[in-house]
Parts: structure tokens; sequence; C-alpha cells
């Protein structure tokens, strides 16, 4: 798997993006590329969202780390529950 930060949907070349990334097409055309997966715009609630398959919300990680006693913004569940 690749997260990359700072790179747009269309910026490659395997979603027809302007872009030439011959190697990541090669990737993409023999594995799995997600179509419907929501980034957040920051690093920590994207990759909580990718690791756990849930919105980041819900993985407790609202807004980076801070926790401002809000739900959505806690742990709510163990940390374990990534299988």
């Amino acid at each position: 798997m690749i997260l990359a930060d700072d790179l747009g949907y269309s910026d490659l070349g395997c979603y027809g993006g302007e872009i030439e990334t011959p190697n990541l097409n090669k990737l993409a055309a023999r594995g799995i590329r997600f179509t419907n997966f929501y980034n957040t715009s920051r690093c920590c609630p994207t990759r909580a969202a990718l690791l756990t398959g849930t919105y980041n919300h819900t993985a407790g990680i609202g807004e980076m780390t801070s926790d401002k006693g809000l739900p959505g913004y806690r742990e709510p569940y163990p940390i374990m529950l990534l299988l």
C-alpha cells in the first residue's frame, strides 16, 4: 500500500493524470485501487481512516491527535480493533 501526502487524485497516470507514472500504473493494473476513499486533508485523520476502515471521527482522530473533549475527538474504541 502506498499513501502519499500532497498528491491529488488525478496526479497519477492510472487515474487519468497528466504526469507519467509508468511504475505506479503497473502496480495499479495488477492490484487494488481505491475509488471511494475520503481524504481528510490532514495526515493523522486520513491515516486513521485508512487503517481502521471507518471515518476518522469514528476512529477517534477528529483533528490530528488533540483531545477537544468532544465526541469524535476522543478514542472511542480500544486501539486493538486494528486487526
